[in-house]
């Protein structure tokens, strides 16, 4: 979200929110759950009863902090998220939290723009995709190859089928030359 937001109550804070995300009160009640009325005797200040299950259903509705919504920072962007908000691991997390990788570099990598390139270049390594194309590829140089050789039996055809036939690339080398370059790139800016 990245904005700084001026001092103010919690009722303050949710209609803030409520009108910088163009959200009515009616439809926010809805996405936490709670009664229309409920809602709206708290943020006119009839009642000083939401709940603490309803302000955290309304710091993830927005999601923002906790503290944000209580005024304790002005600051709206969640600086704490569940695990699986964030698709780690257990064994991630706990490698993090426990000092076995270096959050600071972590971090870095995380803010590259390089980096997160690399991350979707990775997932097409990992799920075959770029190797399927490579195959692909190697498939029609071998047939290209073999009927060179078969139409043109002179020795130039020979040595253009062979010259064909070397175009054929590993089916993951390539990937693996892309993934390398690219993490240089991150890690050297």
């Amino acid at each position: 979200m990245e904005n700084t937001f001026l001092p103010g109550t919690v009722r303050e804070r949710i209609a803030d929110l409520m009108k910088y995300h163009k959200v009515s009160q009616t439809d926010l009640a809805l996405k936490i759950g709670c009664g229309d009325s409920l809602l709206s005797r708290f943020l006119t200040g009839k009642t000083d009863k939401l709940g603490d299950e309803n302000i955290i259903r309304i710091a993830r509705a927005f999601n923002v902090s906790t503290d944000f919504l209580l005024g304790i920072t002005n600051v709206p962007d969640k600086k704490n998220y569940a695990i699986d908000e964030l698709g780690l691991s257990a064994q991630a997390a706990r490698n993090l939290y426990a000092g076995k990788a270096n959050a600071q570099v972590v971090n870095y990598l995380l803010e590259s723009p390089r980096f997160l390139d690399l991350t979707y270049i990775l997932e097409q390594y990992f799920n075959d995709t770029v190797a399927a194309g490579y195959a692909a590829q190697n498939q029609l140089y071998t047939t290209i190859s073999s009927l060179t050789r078969k139409t043109v039996k002179t020795e130039a055809g020979e040595q253009a089928a062979r010259d064909i036939a070397h175009l054929r690339t590993s089916v993951y080398q390539a990937d693996l030359v892309t993934i390398e370059n690219q993490f240089m790139l991150a890690v050297k800016e």
